[in-house]
């Protein structure tokens, strides 16, 4: 429970900017597929596109921090590439697929953070980007990159390479990689013969050994996806999707 608690007060906390920087324009142009989500004009995330029409984030982002409801899916905004201003692509969100294991009524622990994942359907595909693909269960020692939107740097990405995978317990994740507010559902890349490949998505801070400060993430492969993405594709609202308005203990058959 102390691990937990503390936890929850450093994600209160924010987190300093060390060991970040801005992406140049012309570097961008290799990540514009990574992109600022938008969220109901109350704040941001970062996404990043795995298909044409589909945006991988964290689950705690399309869930209003103050009533624990889901944010409605058209409140949704993801824009690709977006640089000071500019931007390749945006698109409403048209359906909000969440990880059938997360539950926002639950404290902050290791199974909420490995079930942190959701997949945004957007209105329209965007073609002019290429989509990341996905890396296999990252390794401790890996070295990894995150591309991020944060709230002292809103209006361009940042990048920070190389960091390093700590450990990796069932799908849990720990980074020694700098991330603050907006950097939830960033995504984590691993870098092999020259492609960067998605391994795993961030969702929280916290800090090991006293002083040093980590970022947690979960783990994406084909498992940690599967009751995501298939009820994206048989359109399986009861399943997939908790309906827009309901609070979260009625989704989820408590009350």
């Amino acid at each position: 429970m102390r691990f937990l608690i503390l936890m929850l007060a450093l994600l209160a906390s924010g987190a300093n900017a060390e060991g970040r920087r801005l992406l140049s324009v012309e570097e961008a142009e290799d990540w514009q597929a990574v992109g600022r989500l938008n969220i109901d004009g109350r704040g941001f995330c970062t996404g990043a596109l795995i298909a044409p029409d589909l945006v991988l984030t964290a689950a705690h982002c399309v869930f209003s921090e103050r009533t624990r409801r889901l944010v409605r899916p058209d409140a949704l905004h993801f824009v690709a590439g977006y640089y000071i201003g500019d931007y390749v692509a945006h698109r409403r969100v048209r359906r909000v697929m969440v990880h059938r294991g997360y539950d926002p009524l639950r404290e902050l622990s290791e199974q909420q953070i490995v079930s942190d994942i959701a997949v945004l359907e957007l209105s329209e595909p965007i073609n002019d980007v290429r989509p990341f693909e996905r890396e296999l269960r990252p390794r401790a020692g890996d070295p990894i990159v995150v591309v991020s939107y944060a709230r002292d740097r809103p209006e361009a990405p940042s990048i920070q390479e190389p960091c390093e995978t700590i450990a990796v317990q069932d799908r849990f994740v720990v980074m020694d990689c700098d991330v603050t507010f907006g950097a939830s559902g960033s995504p984590v890349f691993t870098v092999r013969n020259g492609r960067a490949r998605i391994s795993s998505v961030v969702s929280a801070i916290g800090r090991r050994g006293g002083d040093q400060q980590v970022a947690y993430g979960a783990a994406i492969d084909e498992g940690a996806l599967d009751s995501v993405l298939t009820d994206i594709v048989h359109g399986d609202a009861d399943r997939g999707i908790r309906r827009p308005g309901a609070s979260i203990a009625e989704q989820l058959g408590r009350e």
